[in-house]
């Protein structure tokens, strides 16, 4: 795919200039989602950094992929680093994302550990063990999606977010939870359907692979999210050398994590060493 890439295939946003972070939102979601939610802050990012955000294949504004290979995990990361090379980012990046946005942050430093200096694991999904046992689950969820759509599962969704999000994150973000469901909304019923079948396929990179990534890493997890177990967060943070880990357990902890990213990227700003 890197080959063919051609970089208007994605929605992308730039701001500020000096040290790069790319980030990845997660699956279903979109630059429109996080923004309608308030979670992440993004306008008050330092402007001495430079921040891109773009919508992944499928997602958002982006084009859809043509398979279901285009929607598995280390190609999204191709895509990531593609697009970093494309708008001329620095070669030394932060690379940074949520739920399927954190693993594709992983593959990337995997494949390219020479350009990334530091890596943003926010809610990073079910993995290994505990992954196979519910890979049931994605066939059906393609199935609904052929059957609903985007907009159809949005409104499924907004009826059940008591099993899908803490109900203190709910209660924090009340006004603005919605929001979260803007990405899915865009979706089409082909797109989801290999967005969920290519879900059955993806799992995090091995544990020993992941091992040998060396640099500094900021995990961010919150308690009472099934699809984004802590146990996955805390297995990174043993694993992940030089790593930190934050579990949140109330909305004022969610609160803290723009600022916790903030400075992350400033004190990582120093040719990969933490000052």
């Amino acid at each position: 795919m890197t080959e063919q890439f051609n970089i208007n295939q994605f929605n992308c946003s730039i701001s500020g200039m000096g040290q790069t972070l790319i980030w990845a939102h997660g699956s279903t979601g979109s630059i429109q989602s996080e923004d309608a939610i308030g979670l992440y802050a993004w306008h008050r990012f330092p402007k001495k950094l430079q921040l891109i955000r773009y919508d992944a294949v499928g997602h958002g504004l982006s084009s859809a992929g043509k398979c279901v290979e285009d929607y598995l995990w280390p190609e999204l990361a191709n895509d990531m680093i593609s697009i970093a090379t494309h708008l001329s980012a620095p070669s030394e990046l932060i690379l940074g994302g949520q739920s399927m946005g954190s693993v594709t942050s992983l593959y990337a430093a995997l494949k390219y550990p020479e350009k990334v200096k530091g890596l943003i694991l926010m809610n990073p999904p079910t993995a290994w063990d505990a992954r196979a046992a519910q890979v049931d689950i994605y066939p059906k969820m393609a199935k609904a999606a052929r059957i609903f759509g985007g907009k159809g599962l949005a409104r499924i969704n907004a009826k059940h977010w008591g099993k899908m999000l803490p109900s203190w994150l709910i209660n924090g973000h009340e006004h603005s939870v919605l929001g979260t469901l803007d990405g899915l909304k865009l979706m089409t019923r082909q797109t989801l359907d290999r967005l969920f079948r290519a879900a059955a396929l993806n799992d995090l990179p091995n544990k020993q692979h992941i091992a040998t990534l060396t640099m500094p890493t900021l995990i961010l997890a919150w308690e009472g999210d099934k699809a984004h177990p802590i146990e996955t967060a805390i297995e990174l943070h043993k694993i992940l050398p030089h790593s930190t880990l934050h579990i949140a357990h109330s909305i004022d902890d969610v609160n803290e994590w723009p600022k916790l990213i903030s400075e992350f990227c400033l004190n990582n700003d120093n040719n990969g060493k933490e000052r």
